[in-house]
């Protein structure tokens, strides 16, 4: 046991000296890709000024008549002392490291409810698939999998909003009167600019605003729900196929043979083998959730991490480009790191050398 502590400290060590090259590769890629591009930021940001003076003089400021290994060497050097440049268009004048913590938390908030939803109703429907192989029961689930697989999400997402804000009419502006319904309790508003955590619904309890609250909740729930839809396919999918050929091996039938009731050889037996590369799914789809889906954002006009990275795309801001995909790729490496502790708790057998 103590050597297979001290064996899985060496390997988190080593991954994590591993992830420097990487950010590295990364950061250099993402200055390369985003200098290549056809739209000019600063065109953007002194759009409509002909003054060839100003234009010289902002072209200037930001260094691009120097060398590129001296753009690049600064890049390098302002990234790790916490300096992630400003942005030009998508928030003028304001720090890029700034601007992903007030929107990160959106992101967070949206995917919080699918992350922890998701696998446990996917794992539960995949259950009751196997479990009822080839029945009503299978064909229905298996048909959702299929339909939350085989769309597109956004497509998926855009019906939700015709359903709930059109047909049915409660999700429009104007149909639930959120002032009127909390006319009594209006708690103590927000004021503008003055979060305290950046989460919506934690600053809500802090200034007991109810109002922000509801109005937060509502305006999550379509594209939770939406999210949550997708998300269960491909695990739903993967726990099935997972239990079937589980239910198979020899010894669920010794357990059976043995008198153990069905619902002990399902649960005990089978599940916690089944659930090994389902695991992989889960896992590692957290990491990606928790960068937001560009879609369901763009879809409902969310404001979170996915909005804006499609929205610096379009309008060519390429700091905050570079500070969104190197946070992404922080992200998905730390997200691979604890995948892979997280297998030595599921599979004790897993061993890292």
């Amino acid at each position: 046991m103590a050597k297979k502590k001290t064996n899985m400290i060496k390997y988190i060590l080593k991954r994590i000296l591993m992830m420097f090259p990487m950010l590295i590769l990364v950061l250099t890629f993402a200055w390369i890709l985003s200098h290549m591009m056809t739209v000019s930021p600063i065109t953007n940001k002194l759009s409509g000024l002909v003054d060839p003076d100003v234009i010289q003089a902002e072209l200037e400021r930001v260094g691009y008549y120097d060398p590129w290994y001296v753009q690049l060497g600064t890049y390098y050097k302002n990234f790790f002392i916490g300096d992630w440049g400003t942005s030009y268009v998508v928030r003028e004048d304001y720090p890029v490291f700034d601007f992903i913590l007030e929107i990160y938390p959106r992101t967070i908030e949206l995917m919080i409810i699918p992350i922890f939803l998701s696998p446990f109703l996917a794992v539960k429907l995949g259950l009751s698939s196997a479990t009822h192989k080839d029945q009503s029961r299978d064909i229905l689930i298996r048909a959702l999998a299929i339909f939350g697989a085989g769309f597109p999400v956004f497509w998926i997402a855009t019906l939700l909003q015709l359903f709930f804000g059109y047909y049915l009419g409660i999700w429009t502006r104007g149909s639930l009167d959120l002032p009127v319904f909390f006319a009594n309790k209006p708690g103590l508003p927000i004021p503008d600019g003055e979060f305290v955590t950046g989460f919506r619904i934690i600053d809500s309890f802090i200034y007991n605003d109810q109002i922000f609250l509801w109005d937060t909740i509502l305006h999550l729930f379509i594209p939770g729900l939406c999210l949550t839809f997708v998300s269960l396919a491909n695990v739903t999918r993967q726990t099935r196929s997972s239990m079937l050929d589980v239910l198979d091996q020899d010894y669920i039938r010794t357990a059976r043979a043995k008198g153990v009731i069905e619902k002990d050889v399902i649960n005990k037996h089978a599940l916690r083998n089944a659930l090994l590369p389902t695991s992989n799914l889960i896992i590692g789809g957290t990491a990606t959730a928790l960068l937001g889906s560009f879609f369901i954002e763009i879809t409902f006009a969310y404001r979170g991490f996915g909005y804006y990275m499609v929205d610096s795309i379009f309008r060519g801001d390429y700091m905050v480009i570079n500070g969104l995909v190197v946070f992404s790729t922080i992200i998905l490496l730390t997200g691979t790191l604890v995948a892979d502790v997280m297998y030595t708790i599921i599979d004790p057998r897993i061993i890292f050398t």
